[in-house]
């Protein structure tokens, strides 16, 4: 129930934009966006070799094409933009998508809400309870990942350890006091 210092406090209504979202009681604990910096993982390099091989080849037939026809050459273009294209996807993309999400933690599950141009508005839930698993993964800033998927997390999170403390709260039913909670 709401009272007058916390008037949103256990009213999903009173979330803006929320409503058909948050179950009847359900109370927001935390919002917040991952980082957006543009990052290369261990993994990046094995995904981009192939753009390398396409860029590389572009070139050489776009130089040896020019050779005989400045318009022949022209046709190793749509190569280039290809392996250009496969080149950066690894890095770029995966911090575009970070850049089109926001993260919620309610007192009974974690929310990842994604906008993608073209693929559209995605709104996916992981409930919490006590036999969820959780992780940290460290990382600057840090990661936590919950049900043991890759998929379901939030990555790249700066207040990464005090999501992770409320996430143990909500897993021994300690919720915070409403005073203590910041949505």
């Amino acid at each position: 129930m709401a009272d007058a210092q916390h008037p949103r406090a256990g009213k999903a209504e009173s979330y803006g934009g929320w409503q058909g979202i948050l179950d009847d009681g359900e109370r927001i604990l935390w919002q917040g966006q991952p980082d957006r910096r543009v990052r290369f993982e261990p993994g990046d390099l094995s995904k981009a070799f192939p753009g390398l091989f396409f860029v590389c080849f572009s070139l050489f037939w776009m130089y040896q094409a020019a050779q005989a026809s400045i318009a022949f050459s022209l046709f190793g273009l749509f190569f280039l933009f290809i392996g250009i294209r496969q080149l950066l996807k690894p890095a770029i993309m995966p911090a575009y998508i970070r850049s089109r999400s926001w993260y919620t933690l309610t007192d009974r599950r974690a929310i990842v809400a994604t906008d993608i141009p073209v693929r559209g508005r995605r709104l996916v839930s992981y409930p919490i309870d006590s036999t969820t698993p959780i992780e940290l993964v460290a990382g600057d800033p840090p990661s936590i990942r919950f049900g043991g998927s890759d998929d379901a997390a939030f990555t790249f999170i700066p207040e990464a350890e005090k999501v992770l403390a409320l996430i143990r709260g909500i897993q021994r039913g300690e919720l915070p006091e409403q005073e203590d909670w910041n949505p």
